[in-house]
């Protein structure tokens, strides 16, 4: 286990990394859109509704989404240094997540709100900001309400505006009880349990809503132009994570075996349990398989997908590797060639985001990972109508429900497997 030191000595390296990647992505932008058109894609990208799906490759444009993921990004890096907080696992799927949700959901419209939230929790409750940065960051999956109360609802501007602000604040004060509450609903093995939480605020704020005559009406806004500037895009992404690992590894796989035993059950913070380096090798590493098995079925990439795939890096820090994903994935698969199109985004998406559910496989063998990818197929798309798209990570939701079910089941059949053979010891060594 990595000593305190180091991971504080890595840390000056992954915000100077990160920060790197952020102005990278800005120069990008600038050189493949003409700047003039930059300020106005992004006032596009912030003032739509954003909820699913909601393509800002589309909406504002590639290099314009870039620069909205540059602005989340530097604005979270701004959190972190000034929150003094070290950038363990969590903080590392937290960053990468919320990047790739950038791509189709969040901006710095909807997500400043939800941080000043969460912030003010932290001054109410006089606990360090440092805590709940985690709330505060994936807690931005509800953002698409907030810009839904902002730019969806016929009312007038000033109104409007005043209680998206409101409500993004709300949403950030209520996170961080809430998620704690719900980590025991599903006992660790949803990983995604702050989308959990949201889906359960979405369901909320939808019914309040619907109840006040407003219904939100269901989008498919997706790019078809830029798949291969996507791949390339994250592509090089993934082999920065990769080549950033093996550098702070001291350019080496050792003990990677290790962190490939791991369950994954929340919270598996790779990056205390095996070093930064590591962590990043298998964000690398995971970004990749998600990456090659989009390639493999011949499917889109666009902005959703991208983000997928970023979410799927992201948690290479906090729970995924291939070992206990790869089972996840086949049965949602499964599901999909069985029941649906699986070289769709509506398909893929989930695919890729159901491996929230890895520790399912970690914890209780590959049939069980295979069996919970399959549900969540059949869950995921049930669950949407009940926060109507507002909540980004559907997956975490409908991941709850699956695994706050199978969980109990299997440790019931568990115990009465291991309480038959009990018994069977006991009447051989009574006959004996």
């Amino acid at each position: 286990m990595p000593s305190d030191l180091k991971i504080q000595n890595n840390h000056k390296l992954k915000m100077l990394f990160f920060l790197a990647m952020a102005l990278v992505l800005i120069a990008i932008a600038f050189f493949t859109t003409n700047p003039g058109n930059l300020f106005q894609g992004l006032v596009r990208i912030n003032t739509t509704t954003c909820h699913l799906f909601t393509d800002f490759v589309a909406t504002g444009g590639f290099g314009v989404t870039l620069v909205n993921v540059a602005l989340v990004l530097l604005f979270e890096l701004m959190i972190i240094h000034f929150s003094n907080a070290p950038i363990t696992g969590p903080l590392l799927a937290a960053l990468i997540t919320t990047a790739g949700f950038a791509f189709f959901g969040t901006n710095l419209f909807n997500t400043i709100p939800i941080v000043l939230g969460v912030a003010l929790y932290s001054r109410l409750e006089k606990i360090p900001m440092r805590t709940f940065l985690l709330h505060a960051f994936m807690g931005t999956a509800i953002g698409p309400l907030v810009s839904y109360i902002g730019f969806g609802i016929d009312l007038e501007p000033a109104l409007s505006l005043t209680l998206a602000i409101q409500t993004g604040l709300i949403i950030g004060m209520v996170l961080p009880p809430l998620s704690s509450s719900f980590l025991r609903f599903h006992q660790g093995y949803n990983l995604y349990n702050l989308g959990f939480t949201a889906g359960v605020i979405g369901l909320i704020a939808v019914a309040i809503l619907r109840i006040n005559g407003v219904e939100v009406e269901p989008v498919s806004i997706i790019d078809t132009q830029h798949r291969t500037q996507l791949i390339i895009l994250v592509s090089s992404i993934f082999f920065s994570f990769f080549l950033f690992g093996l550098i702070l590894n001291k350019w080496s796989l050792r003990d990677y075996p290790k962190l490939l035993a791991e369950s994954g059950r929340s919270l598996s913070d790779f990056v205390v349990m095996h070093g930064s380096g590591l962590a990043l090798i298998n964000m690398g590493v995971m970004g990749f398989l998600s990456l090659a098995y989009v390639l493999i079925i011949r499917g889109p990439v666009n902005g959703p997908i991208a983000g997928a795939m970023m979410t799927v890096a992201g948690f290479g820090a906090l729970g995924k590797h291939p070992r206990n994903c790869i089972p996840v994935m086949l049965g949602s698969t499964i599901a999909c060639l069985l029941h649906r199109d699986l070289q769709t985004t509506g398909a893929i998406v989930p695919i890729l985001f159901g491996t929230t559910l890895a520790p399912m496989t970690g914890g209780f063998g590959v049939f069980a990972g295979v069996l919970a990818g399959y549900l969540h197929i059949a869950v995921v798309s049930q669950v949407l109508p009940l926060h109507a798209g507002l909540n980004l990570y559907n997956n975490g939701f409908s991941g709850g429900f699956i695994a706050a079910v199978l969980v109990p089941l299997i440790e019931a059949g568990r115990n009465a497997i291991e309480k038959r053979k009990s018994d069977v010891s006991t009447q051989i060594s009574e006959d004996n």
